[in-house]
């Protein structure tokens, strides 16, 4: 058996050797169109802050995990057209200009999604730049090299947005985050928003929301950032204002594609075209997902799970939550860290429907254990029940998760 994989993220690998897990001997190739094999988006922004070393081991530890996996793959050569009944595609080696086809058996899409730029004036300034490819990450690490970047305006007040954020932060810049909504992370209910923005304000973090940029001014290089309500100083902007499903080669196939433009997947992760898989940004799965996830900004790590009041109100759900404060080891020991959780129920059955979390340290881990609880179609009583590990140095009698459990009424 062949396998074509299109892109090079980790997602499309592991799931070419799912894929191929049943099969001997299965020969597997990718095609990645860049020039660097992909390090994952979301990692990108860590790398702003090291040196070039270590890009360069992640980079090479990338080809290294392709070839102990007997992976072929190609650099530089981007898949032009999928012809899915005679399952081949066409290919254009970008040093050469040589175009070809290849035959599989099975296809993997994983070309991710591409970044959304405001179409104002100065948007084409440099300095206005996007974080994608480890060849953006290249050019933000020079140009952030000059001394005199020192505004740096996120536009997006969402995950990537965060993420980008705290990497300057580090880096000792100036930070200002525009967002279009009317809070930060419109994926968390207000409250926990306004809670989480006034801990990352504490931290230097300047923020502008209900605002939505209107022109980029500068010469060649971007001066400002100018919005409906304000002029803001700016070395530097990166904008984190959401993303693309890139899913043009599907055009013909007949694959089914969500509002977004996502291409539709199930379990399996197979599309509704037969021997072509998706995965990644580019794909969304049918059922759902709980859309469960974590970042870390400066001493803050925030962390999500299964649906927030708000989603569960519009969904016609009667809904209950709580909110509760608790430490991840006993009070007596060393730099206990303060974790607060809020709990989404169902009022009726009290089945737990989501959570949202934040604190200093090891708040992933509570929002796993909620997770599988979501997953498990556990009940309020039945999670706050759960025996969870106690240890006189590193876990405290009651569990967060047990203590929020213990405020829903």
């Amino acid at each position: 058996m062949k396998i074509i994989i299109i892109g090079s993220i980790a997602a499309g690998v592991s799931a070419a050797a799912r894929l191929a897990a049943a099969q001997r001997g299965a020969q597997i190739t990718v095609y990645e169109k860049g020039g660097f094999y992909s390090c994952g988006t979301g990692g990108l922004p860590h790398y702003l802050c090291e040196d070039l070393d270590s890009l360069n081991k992640a980079i090479q530890a990338k080809e290294t995990e392709l070839n102990a996996q007997g992976i072929t793959a190609h650099l530089r050569h981007e898949v032009r057209g999928i012809d899915a009944a005679a399952r081949k595609v066409t290919v254009c080696d970008l040093a050469t200009g040589r175009v070809f086809e290849d035959h599989y058996d099975k296809l993997v899409l994983a070309t991710g999604s591409s970044n959304r730029v405001p179409q104002v004036p100065g948007s084409d300034r440099v300095g206005v730049q996007t974080l994608k490819t480890v060849e953006d990450l290249i050019f933000l690490k020079e140009f952030v090299r000059t001394p005199y970047v020192r505004d740096i305006v996120i536009l997006g007040g969402s995950w990537a947005g965060l993420e980008i954020a705290k990497s300057f932060l580090k880096l000792g810049r100036n930070v200002r985050i525009i967002e279009k909504e009317q809070q930060l992370l419109p994926q968390f209910d207000p409250e926990v928003s306004k809670l989480i923005q006034k801990e990352l304000e504490a931290q230097g973090v300047q923020f502008n929301l209900g605002e939505q940029v209107r022109s980029f001014p500068g010469r060649t290089f971007v001066e400002q950032v100018q919005t409906n309500r304000g002029t803001y100083p700016c070395d530097l902007c990166v904008v984190a204002i959401g993303v693309t499903p890139n899913t043009g080669l599907l055009a013909g196939t007949g694959a089914q594609l969500a509002p977004n433009g996502a291409v539709l997947i199930g379990a399996d992760l197979a599309t509704s075209v037969p021997n072509i898989y998706a995965v990644g940004d580019c794909a969304a799965c049918r059922d759902g997902s709980l859309r469960t996830s974590s970042l870390k900004v400066a001493d803050l790590e925030i962390a999500r799970t299964g649906l927030t009041e708000t989603e569960a109100r519009k969904a016609g759900l009667r809904v209950k939550s709580a909110m509760a404060t608790g430490t991840d080891r006993p009070g007596i020991c060393p730099n206990p860290h303060r974790i607060t959780i809020k709990l989404v129920y169902e009022a009726n059955t009290r089945q737990v429907l989501g959570a949202q979390a934040w604190g200093e340290k090891n708040v992933s881990a509570r929002i796993n254990a909620i997770a599988v609880a979501i997953r498990a179609g556990m009940t309020v009583e039945a999670l706050g029940q759960v025996d969870f590990v106690y240890s006189s140095s590193s876990c405290s009698i009651w569990d967060p998760v047990q203590i929020v459990c213990g405020q829903a009424q």
